[in-house]
């Protein structure tokens, strides 16, 4: 929302099934106390649905077609249909297909000088005990910058940076989820 909020437009891939009321409320926060209406940056802000991997597939192909319009393409989430075919089928043909998914974006991020994020799932791993991402090290080596999120009571949340190019990982940023979006919050807590 913030990129619809400078005046620019983002393209977002949902695989996760996105809330267009939860949507209409950050607009409506964000544009509260501006000269922008909701309808102004929803106007900014390009939504594709994938229902299932192909669809996915689908998604991030024709991202080439928006990469001249936007400012940031969201991929949200690159591995959660990972998840379901990896029990179905070769697990690593469908890891590769992602990682050329990512490569695609990243490829598109480089020609047309647009920020890319896409979000992953985490699994336990029982040898560690510790949260651990889908895809191992592939996607984590095409990564530029990774953070990690964590929930806490109350509604908190933290950031920290496990990795980028040109910034120690550990800095860590607390903030809250609200209506209009994101509010930075130096509260520590308990994780739950």
């Amino acid at each position: 929302m913030e990129v619809a909020a400078a005046g620019d437009a983002a393209l977002y891939i949902d695989t996760e099934g996105l809330s267009a009321d939860r949507m209409e409320q950050v607009a409506r926060g964000r544009a509260r106390g501006t000269a922008q209406t909701v309808d102004d940056l929803a106007g900014r802000l390009i939504i594709t649905e994938a229902l299932d991997y192909d669809e996915q597939t689908e998604a991030v192909q024709d991202a080439a077609e928006f990469a001249a319009e936007v400012e940031l393409i969201v991929l949200d989430s690159a591995t959660g249909f990972y998840r379901l075919r990896r029990d179905d089928e070769d697990g690593g043909e469908t890891l590769r297909d992602v990682a050329r998914q990512i490569t695609h974006l990243l490829s598109l991020a480089r020609k047309h000088d647009i920020a890319v994020l896409y979000t992953n799932q985490v699994f336990t791993d029982p040898d560690s005990d510790r949260s651990t991402a889908l895809g191992g090290h592939t996607l984590n080596h095409w990564s530029g910058a990774i953070v990690r999120l964590d929930r806490f009571r109350g509604g908190n949340r933290r950031a920290t940076l496990e990795k980028h190019r040109a910034k120690p990982a550990g800095d860590t940023a607390q903030f809250r989820i609200t209506d209009s979006g994101l509010v930075g919050d130096d509260t520590p807590e308990t994780p739950q």
